[in-house]
């Protein structure tokens, strides 16, 4: 998308810069390029299934904790630190 400002008579160039931003900044050409620049790739599927399966642990250990009475923050934390020693049961809950 072209943004095109023609000069008034009596407009200082100061103006014209300062109305040109304006437009320019609402025409969202910068968030179409960076969007464009900062792509991310879609994740694959072994990426999908360990992430499923990170989530699934950390909510498996967490509930665990909390019903031997830890608090939230505390069981996350602790899930996130040890997240490689936990063992998933899987569907079996």
């Amino acid at each position: 998308m072209k943004v095109k400002v023609r000069r008034k008579s009596g407009e200082s160039k100061s103006q014209l810069l300062k109305r040109f931003l304006t437009r320019f900044n609402k025409s969202g050409v910068v968030l179409e390029v960076k969007s464009k620049m900062y792509r991310l790739k879609k994740p694959n599927e072994r990426a999908k299934k360990e992430n499923k399966l990170y989530k699934l642990k950390l909510q498996y250990f967490i509930k665990k904790k909390m019903k031997e009475g830890w608090p939230f923050e505390k069981a996350y934390k602790l899930g996130r630190r040890y997240i490689s020693e936990i063992q998933y049961p899987g569907k079996e809950l």
